[in-house]
This record gives C-alpha cells, sequence and structure tokens, in this order.
C-alpha cells in the first residue's frame, strides 16, 4: 500500500508559480476540505495563539478504490523581522484556490505560511 500511496503522491508534485505561491495544481477535490480546516484553525485563532508563529495539522480520508489519508500541515512563521499574521486568511485563500497546497508556499509583508500534504 506504501508504494501505491508513494506512487500516487509523486502524481500530485509538480512545480508551477503563481504571484507568491509555489506548489503543485494537482490537489484532488476528495482532499480539499482538509485544507480548508487548516486554514479556519489557523487564522480564527482556535488552534494558535493570536498573532503568533504556530503549526496546524488535520487529515482527510478518501475511499473508493481502495482507500486514502491525506495529511496535512499548515504553518506560518514572522519574516523580516516584523510581527502579525494580517494576511492570514488572503494567503492561505489564495494558495488554496490556486491548488498549491502540497508544499505551496506564501511569503509578503514579514508573514511566511506553508502547506504541506502528504498521504499515509
Amino acid at each position: 500500500m506504501q508504494i501505491l500511496n508513494l506512487a500516487t503522491l509523486s502524481l500530485l508534485i509538480g512545480s508551477s508559480v503563481a504571484a507568491d505561491c509555489f506548489g503543485s495544481e494537482g490537489i484532488s477535490n476528495k482532499f480539499i476540505d482538509g485544507f480548508w480546516e487548516a486554514r479556519q484553525k489557523m487564522c480564527s485563532n482556535t488552534d494558535c495563539a493570536y498573532q503568533q508563529p504556530c503549526t496546524v495539522r488535520t487529515s482527510k480520508k478518501y475511499t473508493a478504490i481502495g482507500s486514502a489519508t491525506m495529511q496535512i500541515e499548515l504553518k506560518r512563521k514572522n519574516t523580516a523581522g516584523k510581527q502579525g499574521f494580517k494576511d492570514c486568511w488572503d494567503a492561505t485563500e489564495y494558495c488554496i484556490r490556486e491548488r498549491e497546497v502540497d508544499g505551496g508556499t506564501w511569503q509578503a509583508n514579514g508573514q511566511f505560511y506553508q502547506f504541506n500534504g502528504w498521504f499515509d
């Protein structure tokens, strides 16, 4: 099963560039809800302290022919000595809508956001 998962993951990894976000456009709609959940946890400060660096995790399972569970991680930190995360909602929405979330990053205004997605 691991070989199948690695093969599936390799299909998702690619490279594309759109504005400040980098990553693959191959994320299936079957798993996309997990990325929206991670965004909600982070930007609403339910799993992160207000305006603090943090990492949140979610997972999404899909069952059709076989089964696949995608683990999803979203990290944020400050750069350039700046504080705060005023662009959390917009930055993470942009990456999700562009399907650039399996290794996608967004960096601007002293903020850095990174999505990671992998299969178990």
